[in-house]
C-alpha cells in the first residue's frame, strides 16, 4: 500500500503535535462580601491540629486595634473590597470589615516585624486598610488574597499575658544577588491561600461610620470547602 509524501507528513506531525491543554479553574460567583477561607498549600508543613478550612476572624488587642486570627466560621469576619474600578486593576484598592459600635471600617494590614526584613504581621485595625491587600485578578486564575505568602503560626499575644493564637503573617518573597529565590517562610508556621469564599454584605444601620459607596463586586467561590483543588489548574 503506498501513500503520498505529504499524506504521511501530516499523519506525523499529528501524532507529534501535544493536545491543546486548556486552563480550568474552580466556577466562581461575584458577591460585595466575603469570608477568608484557609487553604494550606503545603500540606507538609501544616499545623497539628490542621488549620486548613478554618476562617479569618479579628482578636481584639486594644481599642481600635485586632490581630488578623483564624477559627471556625461562626465567628468569622465578612469583607469586602473598597475602591473604585480603576484602583483594583492597578492593585490598590483595600479589604475591610466593618465592626464596633457604630459599625466603623477597620481594613485588613500589614505590618512588617521588628525582628524580620521579609515577614508581616497582619492586622485588622480601625482605617482603611494596607492598599493592595486584596483579591488576585486576571490572568491568575485562582481567586486568594494578595500579597502571597499569608502564614497561619501560633503565636503567643502579650495582650493576653502569652497565650498562643492562631494568627495571620504574611511571608515576602525576596531573590539574592546570586538570582536564588527564598520563600522567608516563618519556622513552624503553614504556608496558606486566603480564598474569599462568597457571603452577604449586610446593609448598615442609620448611623454607622462605615459606607459601602465604593464596596466593590468581588469574585468568590460559593463553598470553598467543596472545591478539590487537585482537579484544577493552568
Amino acid at each position: 500500500m503506498f501513500f503520498s509524501a505529504a499524506i504521511l507528513g501530516l499523519a506525523t506531525a499529528a501524532v507529534a503535535a501535544p493536545a491543546n491543554v486548556v486552563p480550568n479553574y474552580p466556577a466562581h460567583q461575584q458577591s460585595q462580601g466575603f469570608r477568608l477561607v484557609v487553604n494550606v498549600t503545603d500540606k507538609a508543613l501544616d499545623l497539628k491540629p490542621s488549620v486548613q478550612g478554618l476562617y479569618v476572624n479579628s482578636i481584639h488587642v486594644g481599642a481600635g486595634l485586632n490581630v488578623a486570627g483564624v477559627g471556625s466560621k461562626d465567628v468569622s469576619n465578612v469583607f469586602y473590597q473598597n475602591g473604585t474600578a480603576s484602583e483594583f486593576r492597578f492593585s490598590s484598592a483595600t479589604t475591610i470589615t466593618d465592626e464596633a459600635t457604630p459599625l466603623t471600617p477597620f481594613g485588613l494590614s500589614l505590618s512588617k516585624n521588628a525582628d524580620s526584613d521579609s515577614v508581616s504581621s497582619a492586622y485588622i485595625n480601625g482605617g482603611a486598610g494596607t492598599p493592595g491587600v486584596q483579591i488576585s485578578q486576571f490572568p491568575e486564575g485562582f481567586l486568594f488574597l494578595e500579597p502571597e505568602t499569608f502564614v497561619i503560626c501560633n503565636n503567643a499575644l502579650q495582650y493576653y499575658q502569652g497565650q498562643k493564637f492562631l494568627v495571620v503573617e504574611q511571608a515576602a518573597t525576596t531573590v539574592g544577588s546570586d538570582g536564588q529565590v527564598a520563600k522567608n517562610l516563618p519556622e513552624g508556621c503553614a504556608p496558606v491561600r486566603l480564598v474569599p469564599e462568597c457571603a452577604p454584605l449586610e446593609a448598615l444601620p442609620a448611623g454607622s461610620y462605615a459606607s459601602h459607596e465604593f464596596a466593590l463586586q468581588s469574585e468568590c467561590y460559593a463553598d470553598v470547602a467543596s472545591i478539590n483543588w487537585s482537579q484544577y489548574g493552568p
